[in-house]
């Protein structure tokens, strides 16, 4: 299938942001920088997306030749991959992202926070550290947002992070209780960790020896490091 170009224009720019600058599409690039490859774990990246569209939009994303879908190694799932002109792309998100965070204003964000893709982004970048038992389980009680998106649990097991919103009476490690606005403040790195934990805005109860270490296994987003510009120069 060849690509049908909308600007009518020979410009590089034009040409890639007919594919590129569609709904959604810019996000499901991200999803494969933060190692996503299967149509489940793609969709957990983008909750508020529609399957029908995600669907679509890999099959678009294939016909252009940025990824190709493969069976795994035990030929029962498949995954999708980067071609190398994917691979080339992941620059030109990771600069956008990294735009976002330094100039963008956290409002927008915090008044229509995405529960679901905050917990998955935390799992994917949350760290197992050795120092950890086997299992370390965390449970996260978000009290700011509706019953059903409040309890999150992290499992901590074999060197991998599961992420369950079920209780299953887990023998938990550590308890954390913070709100929604404030866990995502803290994990994009736009309010200081240690601050919050003090002021009792985070609060992390448990065995001392890995309450101290918190900020160690929780991890922040990929992009925490980058700081904001002064407030009267952001943008939205």
């Amino acid at each position: 299938m060849k690509y049908q170009t909308t600007y009518g224009q020979y410009c590089p720019l034009a040409m890639s942001a007919d594919f590129l600058c569609q709904r959604w599409t810019m996000l499901i690039l991200r999803e494969f920088l933060e190692g996503s490859s299967t149509f489940n774990d793609i969709g957990r990246g983008v909750p508020r997306m529609s399957r029908t569209l995600l669907s679509r939009r890999l099959k678009e994303l294939i016909d252009v030749g940025l990824i190709q879908k493969k069976s795994n190694k035990n030929g029962h799932q498949s995954e999708y991959v980067f071609t190398e002109a994917g691979k080339a792309l992941g620059p030109v998100v990771m600069a956008m992202a990294n735009w976002g965070q330094e100039w963008i204003n956290i409002e927008p964000s915090i008044n229509n926070i995405d529960v679901d893709l905050l917990m998955w982004d935390i799992r994917r970048h949350t760290r197992p550290l050795s120092v950890l038992p086997d299992p370390f389980i965390v449970h996260i009680f978000l009290s700011d947002v509706e019953d059903k998106y409040a309890n999150h649990w992290l499992i901590y097991e074999e060197d991998n992070v599961d992420l369950c919103y079920i209780d299953k009476e887990f023998n938990v490690d550590v308890y954390i209780e913070t709100t929604a606005a404030k866990l995502t403040k803290v994990w994009m790195g736009w309010e200081n960790f240690e601050q919050a934990v003090k002021a009792r805005e985070l609060i992390i109860e448990g065995d001392e020896k890995y309450t101290s270490i918190a900020k160690e296994w929780l991890g922040q987003s990929s992009v925490s490091k980058i700081k904001k510009v002064k407030k009267k120069l952001r943008v939205v």
